[in-house]
């Protein structure tokens, strides 16, 4: 039996906007607010022994009746967690974090790698779970532990081993996936080892870094963040409380000077006439205030910009340069520009009675 064309084109059904706001949920379902959401994939990674897993035992604690992880919200809620690590180890954790009846476990259950089929049966599995307790969250630490995939470089084996994750988060599971960098130093936000097929199969992607060398002393951490989401900090620095309870949000020097650099660019931005790209701010940084690494005053404006408090326009290449403002400007501009109309339509007229013709444009 044949099918025709237009027999197979009919299974696709397209989406208009009225369907998108039918199907839309109203808002975010936070989890963890800016980092975890249900129906998400939250991709963290970080060195090992950086911290990923204590982050990941302080939100199941918190996670028992709600409360507060790095100055943001979490909900309560109900998890399961795939681990590479014995039950002992979990155990342990539990005289430290308060875990009770809300946290289920998969320790080690491959005792190889497993198969594409054995993979997809913990899937179902998981479903099963859910639909018995209701969770809220899947965790998986490590990714490497559980994919049936033998190269992290090969985009379509990541691929087929992400697409059945997707059957949790549309049964309304947040989904944290925790991972290892790459060997070699990297950007900020291209840490995650392997094929790029796994960041951008991501919703929010989360970098867990050391604040300065890698030191048992130093128990703060930086927290970075790219998302789909408005809601999502940008980066934050954390630090794990002595008793390693709790991880606050603490002031960072880099944000500290950031903060003397922002009143002078605001100054600058305010004596502006028009929208100013960034050697334009430069030019005009007052000569009586340490002037920023060109590097340092991009981030500036970049972080502005995410938060709100400055627009940009332009292509950002070098013939088109960005160009940024002060949104509270814009109407005094708009004044001006029309007071320059009036005035130029009153000099117009004036010429005229007075015989001389003013040439236009």
């Amino acid at each position: 039996m044949s099918i025709s064309s237009s027999d197979s084109v009919s299974v696709f059904r397209p989406l208009w906007l009225r369907d998108l706001k039918q199907g839309a949920a109203p808002e975010v379902d936070w989890l963890w607010r800016g980092y975890l959401a249900a129906g998400n994939l939250t991709l963290l990674t970080s060195q090992w022994k950086a911290g990923k897993t204590t982050l990941l035992a302080l939100l199941l604690d918190r996670m028992k009746g709600g409360g507060e992880l790095a100055g943001l919200p979490v909900k309560a809620g109900k998890a399961v967690v795939l681990s590479e690590e014995a039950p002992t180890l979990w155990l342990e954790r539990s005289r430290r974090f308060d875990f009770q009846d809300h946290v289920c476990w998969f320790c080690r259950p491959f005792p190889r790698r497993p198969r594409p089929e054995e993979w997809l049966a913990l899937i179902d599995q998981l479903l099963a779970l859910h639909e018995q307790v209701g969770l809220s969250l899947l965790a998986i630490d490590p990714l490497a532990a559980f994919f049936p995939v033998k190269s992290e470089n090969d985009a379509d084996a990541m691929l087929a081993a992400l697409l059945p994750l997707q059957r949790l988060t549309q049964a309304g599971l947040a989904v944290a996936v925790l991972h290892h960098p790459r060997k070699k130093a990297s950007e900020e936000g291209q840490s995650a080892r392997g094929s790029g097929a796994l960041c951008g199969h991501a919703d929010i992607l989360l970098e867990l870094h050391w604040y300065a060398a890698a030191s048992d002393e130093d128990r703060r951490r930086r927290l970075l963040a790219w998302s789909r989401h408005e809601a999502t900090p940008r980066r934050r620095t954390i630090e794990l409380s002595a008793d390693g309870r709790e991880y606050v949000v603490v002031a960072d020097a880099e944000e500290e000077k950031m903060l003397g650099f922002r009143e002078v660019l605001w100054w600058v931005l305010r004596e502006a006439a028009t929208k100013q790209t960034r050697e334009d701010i430069e030019r005009d940084w007052p000569p009586e205030h340490p002037k920023p690494h060109p590097a340092t005053l991009w981030r500036l404006l970049e972080r502005c910009v995410e938060a709100g408090e400055l627009k940009r326009d332009a292509a950002g290449t070098k013939n088109d340069p960005f160009r940024y403002w002060l949104p509270s400007l814009e109407e005094r501009w708009k004044k001006d520009v029309l007071a320059r109309v009036e005035q130029t339509t009153q000099d117009v007229e004036r010429a005229a009675r007075l015989g001389f013709r003013v040439p236009i444009g």
